[in-house]
């Protein structure tokens, strides 16, 4: 048996230095840089507009933590971030920093002492869910890359989609995607009127405006209309407790035909609720920046859905990601 050490304490502790170095990575465009052939200290510091010491500690660091490569004093990409964190791919994910590492996020980790303690995050309103939050502006425009193949896979099992409403729709693009892909007729995206600026422009760039709609307002009090075939709650339930989760999906079941289905994306922790570690760990974040909200495990969406009129889920894995879709039936009483 090994002695024990206090490496995994430390670096636990420690792992705010490693946000930053990856935060500079990302700010100074360097994975980029990299990419462009810039493989040597010198030649980043020139390329960056950094110390030569700077380049090279930060370059080195950025090899630690397995994001470069270096032979012989040059640098290179790795293959995930010569696809994420090289500007010039189509799948370039740098950007999402503007929210992951946004002061409302931040500042609420800064409290998370005191949202171990009542149970919710400690901002004292509504942290992630208060209404008009300007946090949902930065999502929408920094984090739909992310959802690439999560909105991908939502294509694949929602087709024939026919009428949608796109709840929380944020950037738009799953809603967008079932149009673009001809699954969709129509899609109408809830959301903050601020948020949906952003998402008509995505309708607008897709060429599918003329059947994309929008519908401003809470989620949770704004009439949803009725006559939907799908509707779609991309990484929605999870800001809520169980009890405001099933009188939604109850009120939702009431806005769809009597043949309509729910899609839902979300993170699916196994029972024991700590593996696997991406859905486990999201856990943190809403206890974080959320009153109430939690990491449901499948058990508990399948009693969710159920309770308020739905058959069991279907589970669909998103390739390469950390969620899962859910597909329920609306059942006909």
């Amino acid at each position: 048996m090994n002695d024990p050490t206090p490496l995994r304490f430390m670096e636990a502790v420690n792992g705010f230095q490693k946000t930053a170095v990856v935060r500079a990575g990302v700010e100074y465009d360097l994975f980029t840089a990299v990419g462009e052939g810039h493989e040597t200290a010198a030649a980043l510091a020139a390329r960056l507009g950094v110390a030569e010491k700077g380049a090279r500690v930060l370059a080195d660091a950025l090899v630690i933590l397995h994001l470069l490569t270096k032979t012989d004093g040059r640098y290179a990409l790795t293959a995930e971030s010569a696809f994420f964190l090289d500007r010039r791919s189509p799948r370039y994910l740098g950007d999402s920093i503007r929210f992951l590492l946004s002061e409302p996020i931040t500042a609420a980790y800064a409290r998370f002492t005191e949202a171990v303690r009542i149970g919710g995050t400690a901002g004292g309103d509504g942290g992630a869910i208060e209404p008009e939050h300007p946090m949902w502006v930065e999502f929408a425009r920094a984090m739909a890359p992310l959802m690439f193949t999560a909105i991908q896979k939502v294509v694949e099992v929602a087709a024939p989609a026919g009428r949608v409403l796109d709840v929380a729709a944020g950037h738009g693009k799953y809603g967008i995607g079932l149009l673009e892909a001809g699954a969709a007729r129509e899609a109408v995206a809830l959301d903050w009127p601020n948020v949906l600026e952003l998402a008509r422009a995505n309708a607008r760039a897709a060429g599918v405006e003329d059947r994309w709609r929008a519908l401003p307002g809470d989620a949770l009090t704004t009439a949803l209309g009725s006559d939907y075939d799908t509707i779609l709650l991309p990484n929605f339930l999870h800001h809520f407790d169980g009890d405001t989760c099933r009188a939604f999906l109850t009120r939702i079941r009431h806005a769809l035909r009597p043949e309509g289905r729910v899609v839902i994306v979300e993170y699916l922790p196994d029972e024991d609720r700590v593996s696997p570690s991406a859905p486990a760990w999201f856990a943190v974040q809403m206890l974080a920046t959320t009153p109430a909200g939690d990491a449901y495990t499948l058990a508990e969406y399948t009693e969710m859905l159920t309770a308020a009129g739905f058959t069991e889920p279907t589970v669909h894995r998103v390739p390469g990601a950390a969620r899962h879709v859910l597909v329920a039936e609306r059942r006909v009483r």
